[in-house]
């Protein structure tokens, strides 16, 4: 190849000859066929080798488990060199039984004294992004969820190395084991060594499905225990707790980048002068979820205080609540520079002052998420819910579903249709749409007439359910608009994520 190179470059201009430009092109793929096979890699310095190992490991987004296994099993050096490095094996998850739990233990006692980060999943048939090469014959279903008993032994072995606990994310099917989790944080947070590295924390407890997430039916009696016993985590920036309670007043919760809470009763929420205080003592909160859990409604004198000042907060996620909670909600904190607002579940009554109270707090906000919301479908209510979307001029990706047909005609201002020319478009930089169970007759209406005035969107993504229900006429219409892709369940776009930061 090199050879027919440099002719190429003393005959030039002129071109090789057809059988020798073939000759070349046959080369320069045998060369690329080749070159991987014969490379001396397990001659290069041994750093250099882990530091490409590494890249192999967490580039390898679906499967990291299996390619730490490949890596061990490709010779004797790659071997030592993977087992010596503890940093390819400190993200660890614990799920299911037999094997998976044994090679879960193995690479803990491999990653020796790095930073840790765990995941224990109590449900076997839960999640299975990482999954390695047997998953195609193990069947997960049949695997029994981790009992109370299970997770104390399990922590108790884990908590050996507590204090190099980076991360630690758990999810249980039953209260048994999240109590568990509690009390031995308690226990182990209030020594005096504590967890210093603790980093993220969440806790998710399944089941009650269907319950009321702002009743306490069907909790068992419990006192709620302080987090980690009252003691203070000196690194703890993320703190996600879904349908498990503390004790509010007696846990030290400062400095948290993200607050994440959901499915808490009345009785088992911090009243509003301590999750005031916990957004004071959090200045530089920069997400904030509540998910049916919250402050408890307190309707007297707290409209004479002035709301919490969130500068930094760019993530707000609110969702199922009723609407004069709603708006006490949004009354105790401010937070100008949100960049991604997230509605859900505000439906069963009308919502129309919420959305006015709204209009002109959010004015950064680049993306907007809008599922099941409701509110009065009248001229009135068209024109106010137009204004707040006017309130968002940097509107750029929408997500949206169960909405009503006529949340989509609130992008467009009452009689434009006698004057297009002359049209100031609602939402002028929105260009990506997410879009779920919505009428496929409407979007793709809303599509033609974003494109007749002027705002034309320029990318739709659908879910594979509203996929099927496309016709081929309206995939036609949509695709001679706009590109259309479909987005699997819980998949990120790169619009979304280019629009985070």
């Amino acid at each position: 190849m090199r050879q027919i190179e440099a002719i190429q470059r003393d005959i030039y201009p002129r071109p090789l000859p057809l059988e020798v430009r073939a000759q070349l092109v046959f080369a320069h793929q045998s060369y690329l066929l080749r070159y991987f096979r014969t490379f001396r890699i397990n001659d290069l310095p041994t750093e250099i080798i882990s530091n490409i190992l590494r890249f192999v490991v967490w580039d390898a987004h679906r499967r990291p488990v299996y390619a730490r296994l490949r890596i061990t099993w490709t010779c004797k050096r790659w071997r030592e060199i993977a087992i010596a490095d503890s940093t390819l094996w400190n993200a660890v998850w614990f799920r299911g039984t037999g094997v998976r739990i044994e090679r879960a233990w193995a690479w803990f006692e491999r990653a020796r004294q790095a930073p840790l980060d765990i995941r224990i999943d109590g449900d076997p048939s839960g999640e299975d992004s990482d999954d390695e090469s047997e998953s195609s014959v193990v069947d997960m279903s049949d695997q029994p969820s981790l009992t109370a008993a299970g997770m104390r032994h399990m922590l108790l072995r884990l908590f050996n190395k507590l204090a190099t606990i980076r991360m630690l994310i758990i999810v249980v099917d039953d209260w048994e084991s999240a109590l568990v989790v509690l009390e031995l944080l308690g226990q182990y947070g209030a020594d005096g060594a504590g967890i210093p590295m603790l980093l993220r924390f969440e806790l998710h407890r399944g089941g009650l499905k269907n319950a009321d997430r702002r009743s306490s039916s069907g909790w068992p009696t419990l006192t709620p225990q302080p987090f980690l016993g009252g003691a203070t985590a000196p690194s703890l920036t993320y703190l996600s707790l879904n349908g498990v309670p503390i004790d509010w007043s007696r846990s030290v919760l400062e400095n948290l980048t993200t607050f994440d809470i959901r499915r808490l009763p009345t009785s088992h929420s911090p009243d509003a002068a301590r999750f005031r205080e916990i957004l004071i003592n959090c200045p530089r909160l920069q997400k904030l979820s509540m998910d049916g859990a919250g402050p408890i409604f307190e309707e007297q004198d707290m409209d004479l205080l002035d709301p919490v000042e969130l500068p930094h907060l760019r993530t707000l996620t609110i969702a199922d609540f009723t609407r004069p909670y709603a708006m006490f909600l949004f009354s105790q904190f401010s937070a100008p520079n949100v960049n991604d607002l997230t509605l859900m579940n505000l439906c069963g009554e009308d919502y129309l002052p919420l959305f006015l109270q709204l209009t002109a707090a959010f004015p950064k906000v680049r993306l907007l998420t809008a599922y099941s919301i409701q509110f009065e479908a009248s001229r009135e209510g068209l024109v106010a819910m137009t204004r707040w979307l006017d309130s968002m001029p940097l509107l750029a990706y929408l997500r949206v579903a169960n909405v009503a047909n006529q949340f989509f005609s609130t992008f467009f201002r009452p009689g434009c249709l006698l004057n297009p020319s002359n049209y100031n478009p609602v939402a002028p930089h929105l260009t990506v749409v997410d879009c779920q169970s919505v009428d496929p007759a409407i979007l793709v209406q809303w599509a033609k007439d974003r494109h007749r005035f002027m705002s034309p969107l320029r990318k739709i993504y659908i879910s594979e359910e509203l996929g099927d229900r496309l016709e081929t006429e309206q995939i036609k219409e949509l695709t001679g608009l706009c590109t259309l892709a479909k987005l699997p369940r819980g998949a990120t776009t790169p619009e979304e994520e280019a629009l985070s930061f």
